[in-house]
């Protein structure tokens, strides 16, 4: 556990992210692999499969990962307080509740998973494999955002080193799994959807263990445990708006799938390699945010006000010098890259959309630094509803964008929307940020609120 507050700024912003952006390289690591040996043992049908139902996955788990995201401020803002034992009641409460809903929602999915795959317009010939995949993912799909939800929770206390090795626990199950399955069970892309399930698994199980011993620290693993139903309230009234915009986030995604399965299953493949190039940059420039997030939630709570604007300026320096090496190498070697996804000697168009991408629309994501990095800010000083309307914002632009473009370009066009939305983004949260929060007085009167309620 660590007070980001105290201390040599630069050092504690180090110290904080390199295991975040280490566990997130981690994360996405695994994907990555998971992608190739789809690739390279089950073809372009493999990737088209787990990628075509991508963005519902990605929609449906955005719910539970804002929701995590804002209740690890709060838990951040208690932290800084010192208001342990308060701590361990509203996770004992908040934690199973969370996990049941997940539960709930995941088996719905898989319910009802035929008409969604009719929505998405999945392409016939890949339909039945992307059903077996998206079933099996949904139904573990509690274990897997529990992870998420223990991750922010770790951070918020500030602990990053005991993700970071539980990413690393996650992918040698994961990549491990996948080998098993898919090379030598030869269970198709099940293999790889039970792999992501069990590494889930286990890695919740260290996490639980080690929350014991950070109360044990605490001083207050003796102390009788009473559920906090109250905290439930707290627990929706700073998960909700955050949920909320990481839902409004993938909205855009999930609106445009049927558009991108529309143009058959090159795209669906393509796009599936497009995701994981983004992701794994974007894993790196938001866990290197997560700092900023955690930094201005204790300081909050800390009553250490004057300390946010130069956390913030420390944040943005931080994920640019992050990510620029990861940036380039996709960029400078876009081809042999996306070839890893491919079998040996493919050249259809599913290898030429991605490397276009790669080459030419990916070097433009340092616009999405930006945004993130203020997502990161809004986030730490409870300003949800900026939070909210700039994401949603965001989103229309893209839907807009790629309803026009994609018609007319294609998958280029689905590129260039997607470019616009982070550009039009930049502008309208550098002008809030301008007018609200840009001096100590503007943050101290529009940070009472939160005060208010760590207070009680």
């Amino acid at each position: 556990m660590k007070d980001l507050t105290s201390g040599n700024l630069y050092k504690n912003f180090i110290l904080f992210a390199v295991p975040l952006v280490l566990a997130g390289l981690f994360s996405q690591a695994y994907g990555l692999v998971d992608t190739m040996i789809a690739g390279q043992y089950l073809g372009a049908e493999g990737l088209a499969a787990i990628g075509a139902t991508a963005q519902a996955v990605s929609l449906l788990s955005s719910l539970f990962w804002g929701f995590s995201a804002g209740y690890g401020v709060y838990i951040g803002g208690l932290f800084g307080a010192r208001q342990y034992s308060r701590i361990r009641r509203e996770l004992a409460t908040v934690i199973p509740a969370l996990m049941l809903v997940e539960l709930a929602v995941g088996l719905l999915t898989v319910v009802f998973h035929r008409p969604l795959l009719s929505l998405l317009q999945v392409d016939p010939a890949v339909r039945q494999e992307a059903g077996l995949y998206f079933c099996i993912y949904m139904g573990g799909l509690f274990l897997i955002l529990q992870n998420n939800t223990f991750l922010a929770v770790f951070n918020a206390l500030g602990s990053s080193g005991f993700p970071f090795g539980m990413s690393v626990v996650a992918a040698v199950l994961n990549v491990g799994g996948n080998l098993l399955s898919v090379t030598v069970l030869d269970w198709g892309v099940a293999g790889v959807a039970v792999s992501s399930v069990f590494a889930a698994l286990v890695v919740n199980v260290g996490y639980l263990l080690k929350l014991r011993g950070y109360f044990r620290e605490m001083g207050v693993a003796g102390e009788p445990l009473r559920p906090a139903w109250d905290s439930l309230r707290r627990c929706f009234g700073y998960g909700a708006p955050v949920a909320l915009q990481q839902t409004a986030m993938y909205v855009a995604g999930f609106v445009i799938s049927p558009l991108i399965n529309g143009l058959g299953a090159s795209a669906s493949a393509s796009y599936t390699v497009v995701m994981r190039l983004y992701e794994i940059n974007a894993a790196i420039y938001q866990n290197s945010a997560k700092t900023v997030s955690n930094y201005a939630a204790q300081c909050v709570g800390a009553g250490k006000y004057a300390g946010l604007r130069r956390g913030l300026g420390v944040g943005f320096l931080q994920g640019v010098v992050f990510v620029l090496p990861t940036l380039l190498i996709c960029c400078l070697c876009a081809r042999p890259i996306c070839a890893l996804f491919f079998p040996e000697g493919f050249v259809g168009e599913a290898m030429t959309y991605a490397v276009r991408f790669a080459r030419l629309y990916l070097p433009l994501v340092v616009f999405n630094v930006v945004n993130n990095l203020f997502h990161a800010f809004f986030r730490g000083v409870a300003a949800m509803r900026w939070l909210v309307i700039a994401t949603v914002y965001a989103s229309v632009l893209r839907i807009v964008a790629s309803l026009v473009l994609i018609p007319l370009w294609g998958m280029d066009g689905l590129f260039a929307g997607w470019v616009f939305s982070w550009v039009g983004e930049v502008a309208l949260v550098l002008l809030v940020y301008g007018l609200l929060f840009s001096s100590p007085e503007k943050l101290a009167r529009r940070l009472c609120r939160i005060t208010r309620h760590i207070g009680r």
